[in-house]
């Protein structure tokens, strides 16, 4: 057994290590958890240590960028110094440069990734099956996407340098040849379409290559450094504000009113406004609703709410589906969720009807970046006051929600997110089981209709994956309903 007095290190070196954890959302509580040691004044100089241990073994660009996204995420004061920290970082990158000026300032970057590459590749290099079958396996599609739009736009060989440069750390590293990580969900799941966002080791590899294919062109290809930095921000880890917004307990108010929808012949009309009922505050309405069903019920299945504003002519168009509009937010100049939302017109969010049309009260917030850490939440769909319904208000994040505030200082809007007997696995088309629910104040909701010329509606939709034996796929059924709403 461990003396006490010495088990502070071993505990710190645990920690440290389940940020090689292959699921995002535990990485994302160990970065959490890390930041707050970092924060306290009692853990922080032993937490500091640590970290600059950690950092000083990292061989990878994109572990570097981890550890790096914690300092920033940390308080200003409670960082460690600079010079300590550039003198433990031996894989360098334009990302790691780009955190580094947000963490202490313009100017304090470390620079050396301009060799930061393998140089040119051999004329006769080939990728490799591997490679061209896990580059957007093991990192997701965009980044290969990416690199085929500069190369269109250069005539330079990115996505071949790309796998060049992966090929070359691999073999640096040694990092093993691996592919759907079955031992998260067994065979039967993955062949019956379950699946699970798992971070592999090699996708450091892929990252770090990626990083260095950046660095590579901007060195010798000449390429602008500020396309680069453009083309980096899609690793980001974390973001400050969202990065802090703690995931509650599933809204009491919900009761078991979702899994009653489950039912075989559900009245959906009667249904949905008992929900708008039981989530309705004396100034506050529900306008957007994404939760799992319990898994007593259902064990892949989820229920949306959505709210619209409606011409008094509309009916649901042929395809039967109403949507939020993506709403994007930049911050690549700050890593923080906070500030206005990108404008989008009543003309742009408009869904034909059969007849009239209408629009959303909500928007789907996509910032750029959103913090690949929690991507669950971005995957499911954050639904914040979209900006026609509440013009010139800004997003801010506290530890419980996620805030649309108007012009006078007022919260106008909260969305809250929980997780629900949360677990990797998500279904085919669908999503973890994190869900969330957006409040919007009555008085703007109101003032709303009446500016637009519009009636409220709602649009119900429950999605069940089921089988019918054990060894069958899952297939996905779906039910929807429209009501005007209270």
């Amino acid at each position: 057994m461990v003396p006490l007095i010495n088990s502070a290190p071993l505990a710190l070196s645990f920690l440290f290590q389940r940020l090689k954890w292959p699921v995002p959302m535990s990485r994302w509580r160990t970065a959490k958890e890390i930041r707050n040691l970092l924060n306290k004044p009692e853990t922080r100089s032993s937490t500091t240590n640590a970290l600059l241990d950690y950092l000083d073994q990292c061989r990878t660009e994109s572990e570097v960028c981890e550890i790096l996204t914690i300092v920033f995420l940390t308080s200003s004061v409670n960082r460690p110094k600079h010079e300590e920290l550039v003198l433990r970082i031996h894989c360098p990158s334009i990302l790691a440069d780009m955190i580094l000026e947000r963490t202490y300032g313009q100017g304090y970057s470390t620079g050396g990734w301009g060799t930061a590459h393998s140089g040119d590749a051999p004329g006769d290099f080939v990728s490799g099956s591997y490679f061209e079958e896990h580059k957007t396996a093991h990192v997701p599609p965009i980044f290969l996407n990416n690199l085929c739009r500069l190369e269109s736009l250069s005539g330079y060989p990115l996505v071949q340098h790309w796998a060049y440069e992966w090929k070359t750390l691999r073999d640096k590293v040694g990092t093993r040849y691996t592919r759907y990580p079955y031992y998260f969900d067994g065979a039967g799941d993955a062949r019956a379409g379950i699946t699970s966002q798992c971070w592999q080791r090699m996708r450091e590899v892929y990252l770090s290559a990626y990083l260095r294919t950046l660095a590579y062109a901007v060195s010798e290809w000449h390429m602008p450094q500020r396309i680069a930095e453009d083309y980096c921000v899609d690793m980001v880890y974390g973001v400050a504000g969202f990065f802090d917004v703690e995931p509650g307990a599933r809204p009491a108010w919900l009761s078991d009113l979702p899994e009653e929808f489950c039912g075989q012949s559900t009245d959906f009309q009667h249904l949905g406004r008992r929900l708008l009922e039981s989530a309705r505050t004396e100034e506050m309405k529900l306008v957007s609703l994404n939760t799992p069903i319990a898994l007593s019920v259902q064990k892949f299945a989820n229920l949306t709410l959505s709210a619209h504003l409606v011409t008094p002519d509309f009916e649901l168009p042929e395809d039967d589906s109403l949507y939020e509009k993506m709403s994007f937010l930049f911050i690549a100049d700050t890593f923080e969720l906070k500030g206005p939302q990108g404008e989008i017109s009543v003309e742009e969010a408009c869904k034909k009807g059969k007849t009239g049309d209408g629009v959303a009260v909500c928007s789907s917030l996509t910032p750029m970046p959103f913090g690949a850490w929690q991507s669950d939440y971005f995957s499911m769909g954050l639904n914040v006051a979209a900006p026609y319904i509440v013009p010139g208000a800004e997003i801010q994040c506290t530890c419980e929600t996620i805030n649309s505030i108007a012009p006078n200082g007022k919260v106008v809007s909260t969305t809250q997110i929980w997780n629900d007997n949360w677990t990797p696995q998500y279904p085919r088309g669908g999503s973890t089981r994190c869900g969330s629910a957006t409040m919007i104040e009555q008085e703007v909701l109101d003032k709303s209709k009446e500016r637009l010329g519009r009636k409220l509606a709602y649009f119900i939709r429950l999605r069940i994956w089921d089988r019918e034996k054990d060894y069958d796929e899952y297939s996905e059924s779906e039910k929807t309903f429209f009501m005007i709403g209270l």
